[in-house]
């Protein structure tokens, strides 16, 4: 379905057509600065949201622009078979769903879109580390570019009401990125093509026109790390404890350092692997990285210092899935820093600990969610 056809001025014809798969809540809150921008109309795959968004839309409660009323993007479809159908060019595929290579990997997502031919490049906003490779795999031989877009944002959506708080920030970079800064190239240098120049320059522009905040970066895989250390240490212990930093926040001094000990492994692999650095811009903040146990220490105090002064903590997206009987993202959150772990020969019993307990927790949802589908097509067929 087709919605409104300019946008501050600009005839609809006149812009960069996007594809948007994902549009949950981040998929809205970039689908809209990408049209804030009046120079790229957006094309959404929506499936359970579809029937809101070709109809009422929704209202977009936000700190920066106000509240947005019956907001939708230029066009919703169902699926990118239908996005596909009429032979449009999509200048960038936006990717803005969980990645969950281990239920349903990127290549296989974005299949129709891969085969299709009318993607000139793609760009995954979605959570975790090293969630570039299988599509790159995918598309490589076609030379598209890769940009992989890390992004922090306070946005909570409920029904049709989407709550913005606060300011987005958003690091793209190419993919394969440049090597680490204190390590060596491993075979042919790494050169950026002009097409990838151009790929990432386009988004950028774009985002900027639109208001958003996006800071482009040559080490993609450095930042991703740099945000999965949070969701790696607090997204998986609060996982597996089904609770929230607050629990945490009781622990006495022994125990806390049993927990910052396994934090430390994972900034040890950081900073090893020469992915962390100190003196590295820490976002979304921008202040500059210290040492390892600086870091260690950051990540406890914040989360455990505001729940206690709200009186509760901060809800990872990995505990509300396991709240929810949902698949979550263990292989992009835990079993990306194990394999950087291993490549560099780190020894990490306690994280391959948390990846054994998360797996095993993953395999039942799964097989959980396989057997209630099995379920409902007996009653069905009954």
């Amino acid at each position: 379905m087709t919605n409104a056809a300019t946008t501050n001025g600009v005839d609809s014809s006149e812009r960069v057509d996007i594809l948007l798969i994902g549009l949950g809540s981040i998929g809205s809150v970039y689908a809209y600065l990408l049209e804030r921008s009046g120079k790229a109309r957006v094309t959404a795959v929506a499936r359970s949201n579809y029937t809101l968004y070709t109809t009422t839309g929704v209202t977009l409660h936000t700190d920066r622009f106000g509240i947005v009323e019956g907001w939708k993007p230029y066009r919703v479809v169902r699926s990118q078979a239908e996005a596909l159908s009429d032979g449009k060019r999509y200048a960038i595929c936006v990717v803005c769903t969980k990645c969950l290579p281990d239920v349903l990997p990127n290549s296989e997502l974005l299949k129709d879109a891969i085969e299709s031919g009318q993607v000139d490049s793609w760009n995954l906003v979605q959570n975790g580390l090293g969630i570039e490779e299988d599509l790159y795999q995918a598309v490589k031989h076609l030379g598209t570019p890769v940009m992989s877009s890390p992004a922090w944002i306070g946005i909570v959506t409920e029904g049709s009401l989407v709550r913005w708080r606060g300011k987005d920030t958003l690091v793209t970079g190419l993919y394969p990125p440049l090597p680490p800064k204190d390590k060596p190239a491993e075979g042919e240098a790494r050169i950026f093509t002009e097409r990838e120049k151009d790929a990432l320059k386009l988004w950028v522009d774009l985002l900027t026109a639109g208001e958003g905040y996006v800071h482009p970066t040559d080490h993609i895989d450095s930042i991703r790390f740099l945000k999965n250390v949070w969701n790696c240490a607090w997204a998986v212990v609060t996982g597996l404890i089904r609770h929230t930093a607050l629990q945490f926040s009781y622990l006495g001094p022994t125990e806390e350092k049993y927990v910052k000990d396994y934090f430390m492994e994972i900034v040890d692999i950081g900073f090893k692997s020469g992915l962390l650095y100190e003196g590295m811009i820490q976002y979304p903040a921008g202040d500059v990285m210290g040492d390892a146990q600086s870091v260690v220490n950051r990540a406890w105090t914040v989360l455990t210092g505001t729940a206690r002064e709200r009186g509760v903590g901060h809800k990872y997206s990995l505990l509300i899935d396991v709240e929810q009987n949902r698949p979550f993202e263990v292989e992009v959150i835990v079993g990306s820093v194990l394999n950087i772990a291993k490549k560099n020969n780190l020894v990490t019993p306690r994280l391959e600990f948390a990846y054994a307990m998360l797996k095993a927790l993953q395999l039942e949802i799964i097989r959980d969610n396989d057997r209630k589908k099995v379920k409902r097509a007996d009653e069905i067929g009954a």
